[in-house]
């Protein structure tokens, strides 16, 4: 799964890649992002592309525990067999703006976090899902992240990762209206990522500063 990332991109250099869209909101800089979150995203809408921030994470009414629960993942092998992700799937894809994210590594029975990223932590994107919801008597826009099985460079730290993709491929991913997507073994800039252990600060979400993104010793 994909639980925690990073975001740290200035939108002046998202706005050079898209210079058609147009910024409606954009979160500062963030160095360890957490499920439920305000995340930077780029999506299509009536033909136009937009920048955007929205919620992260799906919600739904589980009848058997008679409560609400979340869901922050979508696994690409059966995102368009689910009920909650077939629809936003087809119509409401976007991009999650990132520069890495965090996984946790069994180490000797401890959960040792792991920074995966293109070198120089370069922004890339992952693939995602969106749709509209009514939290609170309030609409808001949330956002559900794409994941699939991990590569061999990376599945000894975990066996999924999120859809990574470039600019390029990200624009053909929203543009994906046949769902091709769906049978993409591996992204261009895949073998690009790089990984390294990090502090255990990760592990509270209200640690986010650059000293989570900091190589340790092990």
């Amino acid at each position: 799964m994909c639980g925690r990332f990073t975001s740290t991109e200035d939108k002046e250099k998202i706005i050079k890649l898209f210079p058609n869209s147009e910024v409606l909101n954009y979160a500062h800089k963030s160095y360890n992002i957490s499920p439920s979150n305000i995340v930077n995203i780029i999506y299509e809408k009536n033909h136009k592309l937009l920048i955007d921030t929205f919620i992260w994470s799906y919600s739904f009414f589980s009848k058997q525990n008679n409560v609400t629960q979340f869901v922050i993942n979508a696994r690409i092998e059966t995102i368009n067999d689910k009920y909650l992700f077939k629809e936003s799937f087809t119509k409401r894809k976007c991009l999650i703006i990132a520069n890495g994210y965090y996984e946790w590594k069994n180490i000797n029975n401890q959960k040792q976090p792991y920074l995966i990223s293109i070198p120089r932590n370069e922004l890339l994107f992952f693939g995602g899902i969106w749709r509209e919801e009514i939290r609170d008597n309030k609409k808001m826009n949330v956002v559900c992240i794409i994941t699939k099985e991990a590569n061999e460079n990376l599945s000894h730290i975990h066996n999924r990762m999120p859809l990574i993709m470039s600019h390029n491929e990200g624009l053909d991913f929203l543009n994906d209206n046949e769902n091709e997507f769906l049978h993409k073994n591996k992204s261009i800039i895949e073998d690009d990522l790089d990984f390294y252990p990090v502090s255990k600060i990760v592990n509270n979400p209200k640690n986010n500063d650059e000293n989570c993104l900091k190589e340790i010793s092990l």
